[in-house]
Formats: C-alpha cells, sequence, structure tokens
C-alpha cells in the first residue's frame, strides 16, 4: 500500500505523519480512518473496490473514489462493523470482527484500534481483509467431509452386512453367494475410485506429477472415454454418442482421457432417462476442442462460479454418491497441459462443457 495515493482525504488533525506511518506499516488489504462520529476522512486507495463487492474487486471496472465524509454504515452492510469501531471509542482497546459484505459474497475480517491525538480527540483505524477465499475452503472443507461421511458410510455398511451374510445364512446357497459376491466387488469399487480420486487431486495441487505433453488425437482420446462410459450410459438406459473429426493438439493423453472421463461422468449422473450426452471433437474459435453437452437438469446461475471448487457437489439430492471431486480434477488436469475448461449451462435447458486445447 506504500506509495498509493488515498481514495479520499479529509481534514487530518495533528498526527497524521502518526497515521500514514502506521497504514504503511500494516500493509493491510484496505485501510479505513473514521472520526467518533463514524465518519470516513481517509481512506486507502483500494478501499472502493474492497468495498464493491467481488463483482468489481475482480479489476473489470475502477471504481470511483469514496465520497468525503462517508458514514461507516453506507460503506458496510453489516452492522457489526459499527460495533466493531464502537468498541474502540468506549474503551480505546483493539477490536476485531468478521463481516459479511454485499449479501454475503464477500467476507472481511476487520481490525480496528484506536489513534489517540494530542487534542485529546480520538479517531479509530478500521483495517479490512478480504477473507472470502479462505471463507470459501473451509466451507468446501466441512462439505468434504460432509460428503465422505455419506460416500464410506453407505458401501462400507453394505460390505458389512453382505460379508455377515455370505457367512452366515447364504453360506450354502451358491446363488446367494455370487450376487452378494458381485455387490461385494462393486461397493469395493466404488471405494477405490473415491479414494483414487482424493489421491489425484493431492497430486495434482501438490505439483507431484508433470504432463508428458507430446501430439495427441483428439479422436482417439475421446475415443477411450467415451468406451469407458458406455456402460454407465447403457445401465442409465442414455444415449452417448461420440461425433466430430480426427484433431491433432497438444496435451497429456493419460490426463486428458482422465479429465474427460469426469466431465462424462458428471454429465451422466446428472441426466435423466430418456435423455443423452453427446460429445464433439473438433476446432472451435480456432482451437483444438473436445465438448461435452448432456441434456440434463442443468446448473443454476448462482452455483456456476463453484462448480469447479474442490468438494463442491451443489444438490446432493441430485447428485448422487459424489464427493465432488471430478470436475475440480479434470480443470486442474487441463490447466496443467496448458488448456482451458468452460462450462454454459441454465436450468431445463442441460450443460455444455468445452475443454479447449493448444495447437501443435
Amino acid at each position: 500500500m506504500a506509495g498509493s495515493a488515498p481514495a479520499i482525504v479529509g481534514p487530518l488533525p495533528a498526527g497524521a505523519d502518526q497515521v500514514l506511518s502506521r497504514l504503511t506499516a500494516l500493509g493491510s488489504d484496505a485501510v479505513l480512518v473514521l472520526d467518533s462520529a463514524r465518519n470516513v476522512i481517509w481512506a486507502s486507495a483500494n478501499a472502493p473496490a474492497l468495498l464493491a463487492g467481488p463483482q468489481v474487486g475482480e479489476g473489470v471496472l475502477e471504481q470511483p473514489p469514496l465520497p468525503a465524509g462517508s458514514l461507516l454504515s453506507q460503506l458496510l452492510d453489516d452492522p457489526r462493523a459499527a460495533d466493531v469501531v464502537g468498541k474502540v471509542l468506549a474503551t480505546g482497546a483493539i477490536a476485531r470482527g468478521e463481516l459479511r459484505q454485499n449479501d454475503w459474497r464477500r467476507v472481511l475480517k476487520a481490525v480496528a484500534a484506536p489513534l489517540d491525538l494530542s487534542d485529546g480527540s480520538r479517531r479509530v483505524i478500521l483495517i479490512l481483509t478480504d477473507i472470502t477465499p479462505e471463507r470459501r475452503l473451509t466451507r468446501a472443507h466441512q462439505e468434504l467431509i460432509a460428503n465422505l461421511s455419506h460416500d464410506l458410510r453407505t458401501p462400507l455398511a453394505s460390505l458389512r452386512l453382505m460379508a455377515e451374510t455370505l457367512t452366515g445364512e447364504a453360506r450354502d446357497d451358491p446363488a446367494a453367494t455370487q450376487l452378494f459376491a458381485t455387490r461385494i466387488a462393486a461397493e469395493a469399487e466404488r471405494l477405490h475410485a473415491l479414494v483414487a480420486g482424493i489421491l489425484d487431486l493431492s497430486r495434482l495441487e501438490a505439483g507431484a506429477e508433470r504432463a508428458q505433453i507430446g501430439k495427441v488425437d483428439l479422436w482417439e482420446v475421446a475415443s477411450k472415454a467415451v468406451e469407458g462410459l458406455r456402460p454407465q450410459a447403457r445401465e442409465r438406459h442414455l444415449t452417448l454418442t461420440l461425433r466430430g473429426t480426427s484433431t491433432t493438439a497438444l496435451a497429456d493423453p493419460a490426463r486428458l482421457e482422465r479429465a474427460l472421463s469426469n466431465v462424462l461422468d458428471n454429465g451422466l449422473k446428472f441426466t435423466s432417462s430418456p435423455g443423452s450426452v453427446t460429445v464433439t471433437v473438433g476446432e472451435s474459435t480456432g482451437h483444438p476442442t473436445v465438448s461435452v453437452r448432456d441434456t440434463g437438469s442443468g446448473i443454476p446461475a448462482s452455483q456456476l462460479p463453484r462448480i469447479f471448487d474442490r468438494f463442491y457437489t451443489g444438490d446432493r439430492s441430485r447428485s448422487g454418491r459424489s464427493s465432488g471431486l471430478g470436475l475440480t480434477i479434470a480443470k486442474q488436469a487441463v490447466e496443467l497441459q496448458g488448456g482451458e475448461i468452460k462450462v454454459r449451462s441454465a436450468p431445463g435447458q442441460g450443460t455444455l462443457v468445452r475443454i479447449v486445447l493448444p495447437h501443435p
């Protein structure tokens, strides 16, 4: 923040040098200086963008300076901001709080400290730090625990019950033995897929694996992914189609197949019979592209920004048994290859996922 011009400068009294030196030392996301009536008399240059909300804070639009003399209540939605500042004014002690801004789309950590001036007046320095990503990650971890508890409890309970049946009443029944052995294998495979997904994500995020980039025929990769998911499509009575032409791209074939399989698996889960999932290979906007379009339920606009978040599953009642790792792994795998993954969707209109890769 040092060297940046303040967004507003009000009539700072004697002691301004002390204020500015503290602001420079703090190096926080945004800083406000308020008088005893909770009017803003000084604001750091980045304060307007932080207070405006995520849709502007991304840097797409530049915010005008804060009006001199703005009331704190006009800038921060959460009434707890006034409580934090009030504690400082009342006690002279440092106060802290967590605030919700812009209808909870942004979470701010607030720290307020007193600034006692030589004339006996008191000002308050309010430091605001954007902790939205940290809180979002915390929610994702909470969702992970809940999802894993659900995903693990069901197959483990089934395995236990079937094992007890095989060693008990069905011990001498060949037909029952075959039936339960098949179900045990299916549940074990589900558990294996869950653990493999967690390990894949851990390796990707840790950078423990390097992509083996080379010339790849997207049609061949897509064919392998489609054939691998045909049994699931038949089981759900869905049509799975591959279209397009042979197209060459720079990619890691194994990682690309895994990413595409995750996207296909997600499309099949969210599509009801009679429905279809179509994979198209070709070029789009001059780049090699693999697209997956389904006729499923679609994704509400409020959920679109989070679909690639770790462990996010949206509506569990529609997603079934899912830990929310598939699309996260797909996105990271595609980006590791220098590609990009995009999604377009709307409720009742299905979903289009497009994987765009570099030319060789």
